[in-house]
């Protein structure tokens, strides 16, 4: 029963990067797929985000002149750049990356202002009247019209930008978007260099109001999908990018993740709006403004915090339970779900993600299983808001159980291991120290459901990484089966976008992608990404693993390949 809820303390506002009073305060927001996560505090309403707004000029500036090339041009500095030395000579990629005033100004006086109105309205921003030259690109000033939108919107517009070709100047996108490579290695956003591929920084007046003080903004984008955009209520856009990297820094190499605690996001595919938690810990357990006894249990509300011991989250609407040995902390979104946050020992997530991924708890699969896990939490977090999410997008991670499987959207139902043992698999001590020395050994920091024979490289898939594959010696090309699929024109075009005419597997660079030609032109896909956009018009079966290749017929898409999940590191089939 619960024991005892008292009134809720009155609490100081908790910065969204974790930081103590009188440090810089950093709201984060993550672009994953179609959601904006982030925190409750963080703000809402539409803002002034200065140099953000450049790329959407040179968007104007292509329309209003067709088939045309902005000149080379000389910044000289002075008043006409924040640079005071100028940046000298820059064309559309080295006034991306430095983001220079003078250059883009000069855009924005050679195009109407409508033009210019329109494509910031394009991309969502609000403009409360026409624009000046300065306020154009992000300077308006005091009393002036001006452009403004809402953060998540932003990362929208951005991660369109970075996804949609331009029906005129395509050229000068791809231009922009070779400046957005540049600015994480020399330009405003170097402070991101290693964290993303594309980035861009934005200075502002003040979010709080304060005279003659500016807040920065950096924006990172892997470009295919996800996104993360930070704001930094104090500073500038370059300060914001340090910032932003700050809060995504890697573990130092060489250290064991075994000694910290890990956060993961809980239910993150589904981010219901109501759960029920249950204290299965036999003792009582401390809750925000109150204890809940054993067998005690009680709704979860934002701002809630679960102390450490083990839980049963409930979600009732689709029949779902899942236990878990973690501290569990509550955040809002605005349209009411709940983010739940599980902060546990690193081995508790070892055995959570080998309860769901393992068919038998065999000791000498655990410990290659879990010495991966361990290397894959070194490389750093993932997420602005937890180190990790429950899903495939990182792991797939169950806690304590009970398996389940999908028997109908909304229902779930348990299933039970194939030698009948219980879903947690047994961690003792000496094997707790097999995996943290086997950790610190060479290894694969990823693992697959299949490797399909072939296994492939994290630089194959993803575009980043070792370019090694991990031998599999328990398969190869002759002993696995292939799988098809088929796919109907009009379910690949509500995935990839209408008058699809065609798909196509290529290799880009030693990379694997899915290219899309349509009438407004050709669109590679990374798996990841074309994994998800099948899935919501076909479901997580419909590209089972990288295809081998992709055919059309008459009025469908033929799809071949073989193993299952991305094929990257250790296999984990039997």
């Amino acid at each position: 029963m619960r024991l005892r809820r008292g009134a809720l303390s009155s609490l100081a506002l908790v910065f969204a990067s974790g930081a103590a009073a009188g440090e810089p305060q950093l709201w984060v927001w993550q672009l994953e797929g179609d959601r904006v996560l982030a925190e409750a505090e963080a703000p809402r309403a539409p803002l002034r985000v200065g140099s953000l707004q450049k790329p959407f000029v040179l968007q104007a500036w292509a329309a209003a002149h067709p088939a045309q090339s902005p000149p080379a041009s000389f910044c000289s500095g002075g008043a006409s750049c924040w640079l005071l030395r100028g940046h000298g000579d820059v064309d559309v990629s080295r006034a991306t990356a430095h983001s220079c005033n003078a250059y883009f100004r000069a855009l924005a006086q050679a195009t109407p202002a409508d033009l210019v109105a329109r494509a910031l309205r394009d991309a969502g921003f609000v403009v409360d009247g026409p624009l000046s030259a300065d306020a154009a690109i992000g300077l308006a000033h005091d009393g002036e019209p001006a452009a403004v939108i809402r953060p998540a919107d932003l990362l929208r517009s951005y991660d369109r930008l970075i996804q949609e070709p331009w029906r005129v100047g395509e050229a000068l996108r791809q231009e922009m978007l070779a400046g957005l490579r540049l600015a994480t290695v020399e330009g405003t956003a170097s402070g991101l260099s290693g964290l993303g591929v594309y980035a861009k920084t934005g200075t502002a007046s003040a979010v709080d109001g304060r005279p003659l003080h500016t807040s920065g903004f950096a924006i990172i984008l892997d470009g295919a999908g996800s996104a993360r955009l930070g704001l930094l209520a104090r500073g500038t856009g370059r300060e914001a990018a340090r910032a932003l990297a700050a809060a995504a820094q890697p573990r130092a190499s060489g250290t064991s993740a075994a000694s910290d605690r890990v956060r993961v996001a809980l239910f993150s595919l589904l981010l219901p709006h109501r759960v029920v938690a249950r204290n299965v810990s036999g003792v009582p357990l401390s809750a925000r403004g109150g204890f809940v006894g054993p067998g005690g249990e009680l709704p979860l509300l934002p701002g809630e915090q679960l102390a450490e011991g083990l839980w049963e989250l409930r979600i009732d609407e689709r029949r779902l339970s899942r236990r878990v040995k973690a501290a569990v902390e509550v955040a809002g979104q605005e349209d009411g779900r709940l983010r739940l946050i599980a902060e546990m020992d690193p081995m508790e997530y070892v055995a959570g993600v080998a309860a769901a991924e393992l068919s038998s708890h065999e000791r000498p699969r655990l410990r290659t299983l879990g010495a991966a896990v361990l290397r894959f939490l070194a490389g750093g977090p993932r997420h602005a808001f937890g180190d990790v999410c429950d899903s495939t997008h990182c792991a797939f991670f169950i806690g304590r159980g009970p398996r389940v499987a999908w028997s109908a959207p909304g229902r779930a139902r348990v299933v039970h291991l194939r030698d009948g043992r219980g879903d947690a698999p047994l961690l003792d001590a000496d094997l707790r120290a097999a995996i943290r020395a086997e950790s610190k050994q060479p290894g694969p920091a990823f693992w697959t459901s299949h490797c399909g024979g072939r296994p492939l490289s994290a630089r194959f898939l993803w575009g980043a990484g070792d370019a090694g594959t991990t031998l599999c010696p328990r398969h190869d090309v002759s002993s696995v089966r292939g799988w098809t699929r088929t796919w109907s024109i009009a379910d690949a075009e509500a995935a990839f976008g209408p008058e699809l005419r065609d798909l196509r597997v290529v290799s880009d660079d030693g990379v694997w992608k899915l290219r899309a030609r349509t009438a407004a032109g050709d669109k590679d896909w990374l798996y990841d990404d074309a994994h998800r956009r099948l899935a919501r018009v076909l479901g997580w079966g419909a590209l089972p693993s990288p295809a081998d290749a992709v055919n059309r017929e008459a009025d469908s898409f033929q799809v071949r390949g073989r193993g299952l999940g991305h094929r990257v590191g250790l296999c984990l089939a039997d």
